[in-house]
């Protein structure tokens, strides 16, 4: 097909990338598809033209010799990376933490942790943190029950003040059992205080050795938060 202009064909010019190309073929040939409702004839005609268009371009670019010296192929981006706990070089993929700037959302700076380092000094803490929060302990149970009992008794105390008692009956038993119920009340409060003061001090520590480390410090005076 002599003096053919393949370009006009597929409706680009001669100057157009390898890509839009490619772009502007798979357009028309998916038009021109016979399955689609095209013209047999025109669809040959497009995939002639795009096959003649890439034989010529394939002919007039500079033949490539091959070389003695290996071609460096580019490390992947994570390979890269530097564990900011440890400070060494993962052999896997590692675990990135993401601070965004709360202002300006769309800065973010990640903190890479290499698996040793995410699952015995990150995870391992958050896990902790986490079950501190979900469970009680043996004494939280103690003094829950406590807690119930002495409610249990602040009720009963009620009724009886309001249904029973007389000003002729003595004070005493009363106040006594005033005292009693004030005692296990705040005999339960003392280990449920004492663990929620406890998990405010993990969850603190560890707050702190991530706000202490100087480049989370920098971050952090920045703007930027978990």
């Amino acid at each position: 097909m002599p003096d053919v202009d393949y370009y006009a064909i597929l409706g680009v010019r001669e100057s157009v990338s390898d890509v839009e190309l490619r772009s502007a073929y798979r357009k028309l040939v998916r038009r021109a598809h016979p399955d689609n409702g095209g013209n047999a004839d025109t669809f040959q005609r497009i995939q002639y033209a795009y096959r003649k268009i890439r034989a010529t371009r394939t002919e007039t670019k500079p033949a490539t010799h091959p070389t003695t010296t290996a071609t460096r192929r580019r490390p992947d981006r994570w390979k890269r990376m530097i564990c900011w706990s440890c400070g060494t070089r993962p052999a896997r993929r590692p675990m990135v933490v993401v601070l965004t700037k709360l202002d300006e959302p769309d800065q973010q700076i990640g903190l890479p942790y290499c698996d040793w380092c995410w699952s015995q000094r990150v995870n391992v803490r958050d896990r902790r943190l986490v079950s501190a929060l979900q469970t009680a302990g043996a004494m939280s149970k103690i003094g829950f029950a406590l807690v119930v009992l002495a409610l249990l008794g602040l009720l009963t105390m009620i009724g009886y003040l309001r249904f029973l008692f007389s000003p002729s009956d003595p004070l005493a038993p009363v106040v006594l059992m005033w005292v009693v119920i004030v005692v296990v009340l705040a005999a339960g409060m003392w280990p449920i205080v004492k663990r929620a003061l406890a998990i405010r001090r993990t969850a603190r520590d560890f707050h702190q050795r991530l706000v202490d480390h100087p480049p989370v410090n920098e971050l952090l005076d920045l703007g930027y938060r978990f």
